[in-house]
């Protein structure tokens, strides 16, 4: 059951909001296709030359954009019933099912690390033993397109996710980045092995491990920080400024800002003068909601006026 939203608030349509707001999503959601079709590509074709040649390294860049797939597929998913509008159980609409899908991939890419950390050591014990890989010239090809192919990939996610305003493609082009990096370190490192040099293979392997653990775990802090509803104290001191210089605000009683995705929603109280009528005091809230949202692109802002004589007075101490 869909529930009925207010069309109006703060001066602001909220239904043409939420419009725009989901065709962002949508625009989004057509780049992420893109971003799974390049990366099935690149992961298929590193995954099996480097079997085919024993290269561990491109093997473990193939498992890298593996994580891409997957990663792009469920952000796919997550997108989709982001915009799916508000109901009965879901007031504030669907919008935090982004920050599930980013939790889901960085769990993949979480696991995926851990197994090219055992292809690496299974490269160094190779090494030890004299087992050397042969790289052809597919492999190196391969890798070169796979760095060139994620750069340019990251650069178009980065200034359509700025452009859109939506955090989800603006952190999909820096894993693209990432991932380029860590191509580049894998053609560099089978460049090495044609030159002799047939440690870099395992070396190569574990370093790319290491960079997607960290970037998983990086996803892990975000995402779980905007579930638990954990918010940065310097943006809240922001806010709080903008709701002090509204004329009729006599102070703040609290603000509660949390994260719907990558949408901000706003709780707050104020405090107005004792004898300020209800209609009054009402104006003033909805004068707070549209500075909020003007200024910082908030989904939402609901402001409750308390009287200023219930305002907490500091304590003198001796």
């Amino acid at each position: 059951m869909t529930v009925q939203r207010p069309k109006f608030d703060a001066g602001r349509d909220v239904v043409k909001d939420r419009e725009d707001r989901s065709e962002k999503l949508e625009q989004a959601s057509k780049l992420t296709y893109v971003n799974l079709a390049s990366y099935t590509i690149i992961m298929l074709a590193e995954i099996i030359i480097g079997h085919i040649n024993e290269i561990s390294v491109l093997v473990a860049d193939g498992l890298n954009n593996l994580t891409g797939v997957f990663g792009a597929a469920i952000l796919i998913f997550g997108l989709r019933v982001s915009r799916k509008p508000p109901d009965a159980n879901h007031l504030q609409g669907h919008w935090q099912f982004e920050n599930i899908a980013s939790l889901m991939s960085a769990t993949i890419m979480f696991a995926v690390s851990l197994q090219i950390f055992y292809e690496g050591f299974e490269s160094v014990k190779r090494f030890l033993a004299g087992n050397f890989a042969h790289p052809n010239t597919w492999s190196l090809v391969i890798s070169l397109c796979a760095a060139l192919m994620n750069g340019t990939l990251s650069v178009i996610n980065s200034r359509h996710g700025k452009k859109l305003k939506n955090q989800a493609l603006i952190t999909a082009g820096q894993d693209l980045k990432s991932d380029s990096w860590t191509s580049s370190g894998t053609f560099l490192s089978i460049a090495g092995a044609f030159l002799g040099l047939h440690w870099i293979d395992g070396v190569a392997t574990l370093i790319v491990g290491f960079i997607i653990l960290r970037a998983s775990i990086t996803i892990f802090r975000t995402t779980i920080l905007r579930l638990t509803e954990g918010f940065n104290p310097k943006y809240i001191a922001q806010y709080r400024k903008t709701i002090e210089s509204v004329p009729g605000v006599l102070g703040v009683a609290n603000i509660e800002p949390r994260y719907l995705s990558d949408q901000v929603v706003i709780a707050a109280g104020i405090y107005v003068a004792g004898e300020t009528p209800v209609t009054r005091a009402y104006q003033i809230g909805e004068r707070v909601e549209k500075a909020l949202m003007q200024k910082y692109d908030i989904l939402d802002a609901d402001v409750k006026a308390y009287p200023v004589k219930l305002k907490k007075q500091p304590t003198v101490t001796d």
